[in-house]
This record gives C-alpha cells, sequence and structure tokens, in this order.
C-alpha cells in the first residue's frame, strides 16, 4: 500500500496464472506435435530404463525380506516388458517411418505412462496400508523417484507429465499421513511439496517450450506473409514455385500460374488516396482467396499485383477457366470508406511445360500474356475493360 505512489498501481496477478499455458494457434499444432515426438524419441527410452530399475530394485527387497515370491513376481515379467518397449523406441529414434503418426504416438505414450504410474501408485497404497515391508517408505520413495523422472521427460507433454506426477505422488503421500506414524507424516507432507514444486517446473518449462514455438511461427509469418492483405509475400510465393518446379521433377505435377494487374489502379491512389487504395488492395485480396480452390495459393507481389499458383492444371483452357472465375470474383461494386469501387484486373496464365520450364520461364510467359491483355483491353470474359467507377 506505502509502495504504490512510489512504483505506481500493482498488478493484479490471478492465482491460475502461473498454472496456465499459452493456448496453442492451430498453425503450429503439426509443429508441436513433431516437437513432442522429436522429444519423446530421446527422453522415453530412459523412462523405461528407470522403471526397470525400479523394478529390480523392489523385487531384490521383496526377496530380502523374505516376501512370498507370489506378491513380487509379476514384476520380473513387468521389467521383461518395459525392455522389450526401451528397444522399440530406440530403434524408432534411429528409424522415425517405424512409428504411426505423431498424434497417435503420443497419445499411445500417454495412455501407457499413466496406466503404469496408476499401477505402481495403486500397489505402494496397498503396500503402505498392509505393512508388506519393514521399511514402508522405501516403495512410496521409489515410485516419486520413478513419477519425477518419468514426467520430467515428458515434460513437453504438459498434461500428461502432470497427471504422471500427481498420480504417482499423491495416493501414496496421502496415505503415509492417514496411516502411518510420524516420520511417515513429514515424509508424507514432503513428497507433495516436491510434487507440487516439480508441477510447476513442468508447466514452467512447457510454457518456454510453446511460446518459443509460437514467436519462431510469428517470426516466419512476418517474413512471409504480406504486412497489408495477409497474403503470402512475394518471397513466399517463389518458395511455393519452387516446391511446385520440384514436385513436378520427382512426380510429374503439373502446375499453372496466373498473373493479376489491377486495372486503373494509380487513379484511384491518385485521386482518393493511398488510403483508399490500401483498402481496395484488402478487398481484391479477400476476394482472391475466397476464390481459391483447395491446394491453390494467393499471393501478393507488390503494389497492385496478384500471383495465384494453381496445381494440378495440365492445359491453357483449363487455367483460363480458373483466372476467369477469379476475375468474374472481383468483377462487383465494393464500399470503400463510401466510395463505390467496382474493381477490374487483367490477367495472364502459363502452364508448366506448355508455356516453358522451370519458374522464370513460367513468370516471363504469364507476365507476357498479362500485358497483351493490358493492350488488347479485354479479359478472359471481357470484364477486365470497365473501369474503376467513381473516380473523378
Amino acid at each position: 500500500m506505502f509502495l504504490a505512489p512510489l512504483f505506481g498501481k500493482i498488478p493484479q496477478i490471478s492465482w491460475k496464472a502461473p498454472w496456465q499455458s499459452p493456448t496453442i494457434p492451430a498453425e503450429i499444432q503439426s509443429s508441436v506435435e513433431e516437437m513432442q515426438l522429436e522429444r519423446a524419441l530421446t527422453h522415453v527410452p530412459m523412462i523405461y530404463l528407470v522403471a526397470i530399475f525400479n523394478l529390480l530394485a523392489v523385487m531384490v527387497l521383496s526377496a530380502h525380506e523374505g516376501v512370498e515370491t507370489i506378491y513380487y513376481a509379476w514384476m520380473g515379467l513387468f521389467a521383461v516388458g518395459c525392455f522389450a518397449r526401451m528397444v522399440m523406441w530406440m530403434r524408432a529414434a534411429n528409424h522415425p517411418g517405424l512409428l504411426p503418426h505423431s498424434q497417435k504416438t503420443l497419445r499411445n505414450l500417454s495412455i501407457i505412462s499413466v496406466g503404469i504410474i496408476t499401477f505402481l501408485s495403486i500397489w505402494s497404497v496397498v503396500a503402505v496400508a498392509t505393512d508388506a515391508f519393514e521399511n514402508q517408505m522405501f516403495i512410496p520413495m521409489s515410485l516419486v523417484f520413478g513419477s519425477t523422472c518419468i514426467a520430467h521427460c515428458l515434460a513437453c507433454i504438459k498434461r500428461t507429465a502432470v497427471t504422471v506426477l500427481f498420480v504417482g505422488v499423491m495416493p501414496s503421500a496421502l496415505a503415509m499421513i492417514l496411516l502411518g506414524g510420524f516420520d511417515e507424516m513429514i515424509m508424507g507432507w514432503s513428497m507433495i511439496t516436491i510434487a507440487l514444486l516439480m508441477i510447476r517446473f513442468i508447466i514452467d518449462s512447457y510454457n518456454q517450450i510453446i511460446s518459443g514455438l509460437i514467436m519462431r511461427h510469428t517470426i516466419w509469418k512476418q517474413a512471409h506473409s504480406d504486412a497489408l492483405t495477409g497474403l503470402a509475400n512475394r518471397r513466399a510465393m517463389m518458395n511455393h514455385l519452387y516446391l511446385a518446379e520440384q514436385s513436378f521433377a520427382e512426380n510429374g505435377c503439373c502446375f499453372a500460374v496466373a498473373l493479376i494487374d489491377l486495372n486503373h489502379f494509380k487513379q484511384v491512389n491518385d485521386n482518393l488516396g493511398h488510403d483508399i487504395g490500401d483498402h481496395l488492395l484488402v478487398e481484391v485480396a479477400s476476394r482472391l482467396n475466397q476464390r481459391s480452390k483447395a491446394k491453390e495459393i494467393v499471393g501478393r507481389l507488390g503494389g497492385d499485383e496478384f500471383l495465384i499458383l494453381m496445381p494440378d492444371v495440365t492445359g491453357r483452357e483449363q487455367a483460363m477457366a480458373r483466372a476467369t472465375a477469379y476475375l468474374s470474383g472481383l468483377a462487383k461494386p465494393a464500399n470503400i470508406n463510401g466510395h463505390m469501387l467496382t474493381p477490374s484486373a487483367s490477367i495472364g496464365t502459363a502452364v508448366q511445360t506448355l508455356d516453358g520450364h522451370g519458374v522464370e520461364q513460367l513468370l516471363k510467359a504469364a507476365d507476357k500474356a498479362l500485358y497483351a491483355m493490358k493492350r488488347d483491353g479485354k479479359s478472359a470474359r471481357h470484364v477486365a475493360d470497365q473501369h474503376l467507377r467513381n473516380i473523378a
């Protein structure tokens, strides 16, 4: 209260804030899954190795304390299964193609991890409640150690890591607090404290990873998208064209390009101002996007020039039909800040192999066709000769 006049208003921070994570944009969901799978391939073998050592330690302790074999023999089979899974993940790290889709793999990994910890947690509670071991704290502490290691390895899968810690620690800790003596009670509260601190650490680690991916995506988007219209910029379009050329060379997937140039756009800037011109470009970009089909990519090269990549187009008539559809989408009035403007454009198309080989030849052919249309003053459907209206 006394510090407020010196440092200004103290911000109110919700108690939920430290436990929350940033929302993952749909655009980077696949990147997040790839990151999670890559980290899993690195860390998951360690999870199984920790499980094997813990199982062997409990088996040795059980034999040493004279526990009947029937109560711990199953752990040997469990350890063998863990070893087999560890070998599988080590092979997958060298041959990622051995694993199914990343989303399915991560889901199976989460189910297996939580399932194993849940089973061991139940067994730990039974061990504490029934006095099966003289040293009651060994089994719960061993489980805490294993749960912490697994949660750390799966920190990139936040929900799974937090669940593993909660299920692996809380039941045993509560059993020790409620059923054990003074020493067990103190140790139980210590286990809960460790689990909460580890959960907080996992959330922080996960948030840093996701924030880094979001920032990287934002930087990439800024570098590859047009700031005004949000379309792919020149750099991005050239990348798409070279990828299409590579796909053609490898698989014979033909494609076409279309260059679109607005008619009389300079008059808009000169007579109505650049602000109106910018709004018109945004409107044109939106209409082109609405007309695009699946896999088609619309980009802005700069000024009033747009480029469209049309995959799976094999003939000039097909390319012109698609171009005509784009032009028809422009030919209706638009209310731009009180000015009724009807955009029109000229267009030039070029088809791979028919009009040239390679990106440079195709763009030159499309540019040549575009300016031929401008000279003629006609469009594919004779709509490109309409002037932008209401320009005084």
